[in-house]
C-alpha cells in the first residue's frame, strides 16, 4: 500500500511538473524562441542572413534579444543601425565607433589594426582607427578592421539593421559608387567567414538591389522571413503580465473574445496588438482583482484608435510610401492603396490595373510587389489587399484619395 502510494505521489508530482512546463512555454511563445534558434543555429553554421521584416512587426526586439542570445554564447555581437545614412563613409565610422565601443583600445585587436593602417595611411597620423578612416577610402579601412576583428574573436556577428534604407539613399545619390561599395563589402565577407552578417530591414532590399542592378553583391544572403505573431503567440503576448502592466487598464480575455480582436486586425503585429490593448477599458467581471475585458470592450477600443487624434499611431505608413518610393511609383502606390481601402476583400489585379493607362500595368504590378513586400499588402488568392484591418480602416478614413 506504501510503495502504492509513493508510485501515486510521484506520478502527481510529474503531471504537475509537465503541466508547469507547458505553462511556460506557452507563456514564452511570443519571445520569438524559435526564430532566435533557427537564426542563431544559421550563424553558427557560417550563413549571412537578410531578414526583411515589415514595420512593427518586433524586427529591432527581435534582434535585440537575438545578440543577448549570442553574447551568452561568447560571441561578440555588433549592432548597427544604417537608416539615414548615404555614404560609406559613414558607415564605415559608426561600425569602427560600435566596435570599439565593444573592446577595450589595449586589446591585439586594435594593435593589429594600427599596423595595418601604418601600411596604408599615406603622412602622419594620431593612431587613431576613425583619424586613419578620414586619410583613406571606406573600403580598405573596413577590409583592415573586419580582418582583424575575425583573427581577434573566434565568433563574431555585425547585425545591420534598416540595410535597404542605406542602399537606397546611397544609390540614388551615386549609382556608380554604391555598386562597387555593396559588390566589394560582398567580398570583404566571403573573405572573412568567421564573421557573419545579418542583414534586416523594413523595406525590400530585393526590390532597391533590382532597381539599381546591384541584386549580385546580396546574392549569397540567405532569406529568412519574421512573420507576424500566429493567434496563439498573440494571446500568450497580451495575456504576459510584462505586456499587461504597461496598459492603462489590465484585463483578462476569453480565447473568443481574443479571437474576435484578432479577425479585426487580421495582421497580428506586436505594435498594433499594444495600441488596442492599451485602448482597452474592461467592464466584465473581476477575478484576482482584475477586470474581464468584453468584445464590446475591444470593439470600442479599435473605434477609439480611429479617432482623428490618433492619427499619428499609423502615420508611419503614410511616411513610408512618400520618403521611399520614388514620385511615379509614389502616385501609383497611393491610388492602389486609395482603392484597396474601400473593403475588406480587395481588389482583382484586372480591376486595379483598370484605373490606370494601359501602358502603366507593368508598373501598377511592380508597386504592388513593393506594398506587399512592405508589409502594406497581401495577396489572397486572386484578390490584392491590405494586411492589416485597422491600417485598412485609417487609410480610408484619412489617406483615400
Amino acid at each position: 500500500m506504501k510503495k502504492e502510494a509513493e508510485v501515486y505521489f510521484l506520478y502527481i508530482c510529474t503531471n504537475i511538473f509537465i503541466i508547469e512546463l507547458i505553462q511556460i512555454w506557452i507563456n514564452l511563445m511570443h519571445t520569438r524562441i524559435t526564430e532566435r534558434e533557427v537564426l542563431k543555429r544559421k550563424l553558427e553554421a557560417q550563413v549571412n542572413i537578410h531578414m526583411p521584416a515589415p514595420r512593427r512587426i518586433g524586427k529591432t526586439w527581435t534582434i535585440n534579444r537575438l545578440a543577448e542570445d549570442l553574447r551568452k554564447a561568447d560571441w561578440l555581437v555588433v549592432e548597427l543601425d544604417v537608416q539615414g545614412m548615404s555614404c560609406p563613409e559613414r558607415f564605415a565610422h559608426r561600425l569602427c565607433q560600435k566596435i570599439q565601443g565593444q573592446i577595450p583600445q589595449a586589446t591585439g585587436l586594435w594593435t593589429g589594426f594600427k599596423q595595418r593602417m601604418e601600411n596604408l595611411v599615406v603622412g602622419d597620423w594620431s593612431g587613431n582607427p576613425l583619424d586613419a578612416l578620414s586619410r583613406m577610402a571606406p573600403i580598405p579601412f573596413l577590409e583592415a578592421l573586419i580582418e582583424v576583428l575575425s583573427k581577434e574573436h573566434k565568433r563574431s556577428a555585425i547585425f545591420v539593421d534598416e540595410i535597404a534604407f542605406f542602399v537606397l539613399a546611397f544609390a540614388d545619390k551615386d549609382p556608380t559608387g554604391a555598386k562597387e561599395f555593396f559588390y566589394q563589402l560582398r567580398g570583404i565577407q566571403l573573405a572573412n567567414p568567421s564573421v557573419r552578417w545579418l542583414f534586416t530591414g523594413s523595406i525590400g532590399l530585393d526590390v532597391v538591389a533590382e532597381r539599381f542592378r546591384l541584386g549580385g553583391a546580396f546574392v549569397d544572403l540567405e532569406r529568412f522571413i519574421l512573420e507576424p505573431f500566429t493567434e496563439d503567440e498573440a494571446r500568450s503576448f497580451l495575456r504576459d503580465e510584462t505586456t499587461q502592466v504597461a496598459f492603462n487598464h489590465r484585463f483578462r480575455a476569453s480565447d473568443e473574445d481574443f479571437d474576435y480582436i484578432f479577425g479585426e486586425l487580421g495582421w497580428l503585429a506586436p505594435y498594433y496588438l499594444k495600441l488596442v490593448g492599451n485602448e482597452v477599458r474592461p467592464s466584465g467581471s473581476q477575478e484576482d482583482g482584475v477586470l474581464t475585458a468584453t468584445r464590446d470592450d475591444f470593439k470600442v477600443a479599435i473605434d477609439r484608435l480611429l479617432e482623428p487624434s490618433r492619427k499619428a499611431d499609423f502615420a508611419v505608413w503614410k511616411e513610408h510610401v512618400d520618403k521611399n518610393l520614388p514620385q511615379p511609383d509614389r502616385e501609383i502606390a497611393r491610388k492602389l492603396l486609395s482603392k484597396l481601402s474601400q473593403g475588406a476583400d480587395g481588389e482583382t489585379l484586372d480591376t486595379l490595373i483598370a484605373n490606370f493607362h494601359p501602358e502603366k500595368a507593368r508598373q501598377v504590378r511592380t508597386v504592388l510587389d513593393i506594398l506587399r513586400n512592405d508589409g502594406l499588402v497581401q495577396k489572397v488568392a486572386e484578390r490584392y489587399c491590405f494586411r492589416s484591418g485597422l491600417i485598412r480602416r485609417y487609410w480610408k478614413e484619412y489617406e483615400a484619395q
